[in-house]
């Protein structure tokens, strides 16, 4: 019995091509007659004993079409001249998938199992042929009487050394698996999978390695075919409903998890990633119920603690999420990750001097904990009584654990060295889709000259994507996924893409790519936008900003060199349901309304005690606390002690949250900026609304933002340099009632001619800065 090659079969219409851009559709006819071509090609070098043309050939079809049966089994075939026996196997596997019925098929698996001595898998493959109807013809009844002969052969032949039964090796994969020894995984579950194919547990092991070794693409196949052979095996219905969620299929995701909790409902992970899959659909509710199932049937478990934790977090139900945290920390308290959720916890309830504390115990405990140090830095930012030097140095501490480390991997870039070109101009960001940053990044993109830039997109989280994202494809000539890239794949992408200028939109923000930015991919990098301060990165060469955010003389307090835009640091677009602005409410109230619309952090002591002062100043007047922070009463109760201990009484304060934020703002008269960082989109929003505010201009850039939009619009007698100066001039505003609405009146006007939202003048400035930082770049390799 010998495997013999076998003719192509009938082909459909396929996806092919790599080529920039969409893939190409070719029609069903075009792609037969490729493969029919590639086939009898690949016919003719097998038939001249030509096995390595004939392998390149037959992959080639492969790669039109996976699953082309005669195809995989002539492959198989070449193995089994070569003497690689098992290797052929999946080949065989593969082939029989796509045609069951075919004979020939079947003769070439079981051949190769008995000629590697499989002998009893080739007799189980047998029962397969005899249960599809395939024994008792002629080559049947040939397979019967080999395998009979091979196994009365087996029974006196002595044991191969070096084999273990699958029991033994299933032992040893767990022990790796507990020393987290994942390439030794890898290497004995690709042996498994060769050795005993009809065996689930050698692709549920491969699978899981390169799971945990990042390589989720490669993961999939071993997971469906684990399936294929168990298809109620709820660890790899898990998984694989896990790694579906990765990829941004939430709903085949879901329907996988659902069915391995089904299966089995005492399944702990099961529940576990089905609550991670309800989180990224926004579900929040069901997610909570998926966590707390885990938690009954699995009792006491940090991780899911630490989850739920950070989900009641962003339900805003911060005690609760607190006390899971807590709990979680009690469990183990050397979990990193259980630090650095209780320190974002307290910094969303305000408690800003605690919140630094825990996090730097979180950096004490995991120096090289990459999310303890990015959130430290997000906390110290809104710490008036923090040294900017200090501050500063936190980031050079960023650096030198995550930044330093890979300057090994720099390399010349090999650019076309003429700044006149059009330059080749990546924007990597965690995901484009509806975010704060939405108003001031898309109108930039929908104004490039594609004849000046061509412009690709590095998006990574697949399933956070949304109506919004689709749009934003439609503005890059080129979008990559970068979701399952690690920092050094995508370095790799970004170099091959031959990027002359690479933008980071993220900074020390959630998701954000700052290990690729290390690696220095690009001829030129820059950070712009979000995170409003210095990245830490000396990677990074440059810093896009305005003369007003970043004075002269404060270049020692950033990593990158500030670059200084001619108007403004950014445009601004309006969103078009926010409607038109409402006459001064205070005209009817009777009393001068202050109001807010940020986030908990923010609202340090500093800030309490000028608002309070502002009060006391300004008779009758009240302050409105609008966030999500604000949204639970047992938050609310929290923050009235804190004000009534500075002299103001409760019927003064309004707090809660809506959202959209338009009415909200149209019962305010005047915004509050906070210190010493400024606010962000919502400040903007406010003067759009034609709210005045002032701003107090402290350390760069967090500081200054207020001070560079005021500037920009063209109020710079708003921007205050003391805590008594912005008191002062938010009382004189709140004095004069007529003034105030004449001021409400032409804002937004004023707003839309400035700099600020000429979003064609902002694009041309952008990239004049971009073809100068590449101009200086080849310069310098002059």
């Amino acid at each position: 019995m010998q495997a013999t090659m076998v003719d192509e079969g009938s082909a459909q219409g396929l996806t092919v091509g790599e080529g920039e851009g969409e893939p190409q559709v070719l029609p069903g006819a075009a792609v037969h007659s490729l493969l029919r071509q590639t086939m009898d090609l690949a016919l003719e070098c097998h038939r001249a004993r030509n096995l390595e043309q004939a392998e390149e050939l037959y992959r080639a079809v492969l790669s039109l079409e996976p699953a082309h049966p005669d195809a995989n089994h002539n492959l198989g075939a070449i193995a089994v001249e070569c003497g690689q026996f098992l290797a052929a196997v999946p080949f065989f596997q593969a082939a029989l998938q796509a045609d069951p019925k075919n004979r020939q098929y079947w003769v070439s698996l079981v051949d190769a199992l008995i000629q590697a001595q499989e002998w009893v898998l080739a007799e189980d493959i047998l029962e397969d042929a005899r249960r599809a109807g395939l024994a008792g013809d002629a080559a049947g009844e040939l397979v019967e009487r080999l395998v009979a002969a091979a196994l009365q052969q087996a029974r006196t032949a002595p044991p191969r050394p070096g084999r273990m039964a699958p029991a033994e090796q299933r032992a040893e994969i767990n022990r790796l698996f507990e020393e987290e020894k994942f390439d030794d995984v890898l290497r004995m579950g690709r042996k498994m999978t060769r050795q005993y194919p009809q065996c689930p547990m050698g692709f549920k092991s491969l699978s899981a390695a390169l799971m945990r070794t990042g390589q989720l693409d490669k993961a999939i196949a071993p997971m469906q075919q684990a399936l294929l052979l168990n298809p109620a095996d709820v660890d790899m219905l898990s998984n694989y409903g896990l790694a579906r969620s990765l990829r941004g299929d939430l709903v085949q995701a879901e329907v996988l998890l659902r069915q391995a909790v089904g299966h089995a409902p005492g399944f702990k992970q099961g529940w576990f990633n089905l609550a991670i899959v309800m989180r990224a659909q926004a579900r929040l509710e069901a997610a909570e119920s998926a966590y707390r199932r885990a938690l009954e049937v699995g009792g006491t478990d940090p991780g899911v603690l630490i989850n739920l934790g950070i989900l009641m977090g962003e339900m805003h139900r911060f005690a609760e999420a607190e006390e899971c945290t807590r709990k979680a920390l009690a469990c183990a308290p050397k979990m990193v990750q259980a630090h650095v959720s209780l320190g974002m916890l307290l910094k969303d309830q305000g408690k800003l001097a605690e919140s630094l504390e825990v996090l730097r115990g979180a950096i004490a405990l995991c120096p090289t904990d990459e999310a303890a140090h990015s959130c430290y830095l997000f906390v110290a930012n809104c710490m008036p009584e923090l040294d900017p030097l200090e501050r500063f140095a936190a980031y050079q501490r960023f650096n030198k654990y995550f930044g330093e480390p890979h300057r090994h991997a720099w390399r010349p870039h090999g650019n076309d060295r003429n700044p006149a070109r059009r330059l080749r101009v990546g924007y990597v960001a965690p995901v484009f889709r509806t975010h704060a940053c939405r108003p001031f990044l898309e109108p930039l993109l929908e104004n490039h000259d594609p004849a000046c830039v061509e412009l690709f997109a590095y998006s990574g989280l697949v399933e956070l994507e949304d109506e919004v994202t689709d749009h934003y494809r439609t503005l890059f000539e080129h979008w990559t996924e970068t979701g399952q890239m690690n920092d050094d794949e995508l370095a790799a992408r970004i170099r091959a893409d031959g990027i002359d200028v690479l933008v980071d939109i993220a900074g020390q923000t959630k998701g954000h790519r700052l290990g690729t930015f290390a690696r220095k991919p690009a001829p030129v990098s820059l950070h712009w936008l979000d995170s409003g301060y210095t990245t830490g990165l000396t990677a990074i060469d440059y810093y896009l900003t305005d003369a007003v955010t970043v004075p002269e003389g404060t270049e020692h307090l950033f990593s990158e060199t500030p670059w200084r835009l001619p108007h403004t640091a950014f445009v601004y677009r309006a969103n078009p349901r926010a409607g038109e602005v409402s006459e001064l409410p205070a005209l009817t109230n009777g009393h001068v309304t202050f109001g807010t619309l940020t986030r908990a952090v923010r609202l340090n002591d500093r800030v309490l005690r000028a608002w309070a002062h502002l009060l006391h100043r300004v008779p009758g007047a009240k302050l409105e606390l609008n966030s999500g922070n604000f949204s639970q009463a047992e938050v609310r109760e929290q923050w009235w002690p804190r004000f009534e201990a500075l002299g103001i009484s409760r019927d003064r304060i309004i707090m809660g949250f809506e959202s959209p934020p338009w009415n909200v703002l149209r019962r305010m008269d005047i915004a509050l900026d906070c210190f010493p960082q400024n606010s962000g989109t919502t400040l903007i929003e406010s003067l759009y609304m034609g709210l005045p505010f002032v701003s107090l201009a402290s350390v760069p850039s967090m500081g200054t933002l207020g001070a560079s939009v005021l500037s920009a619009v063209g109020r710079t007698e708003w921007i205050a340099h003391s805590e008594e100066e912005y008191v002062d001039k938010l009382a004189a505003l709140a004095s004069d009632l007529p003034r105030l609405a004449a001021i409400r009146r032409e804002l937004r006007q004023q707003m839309q001619a400035s700099p600020l939202m000429d979003e064609a003048g902002f694009a041309r400035d952008v990239e004049a800065a971009y073809r100068e930082m590449f101009a200086r770049w080849c310069a310098q390799q002059a």
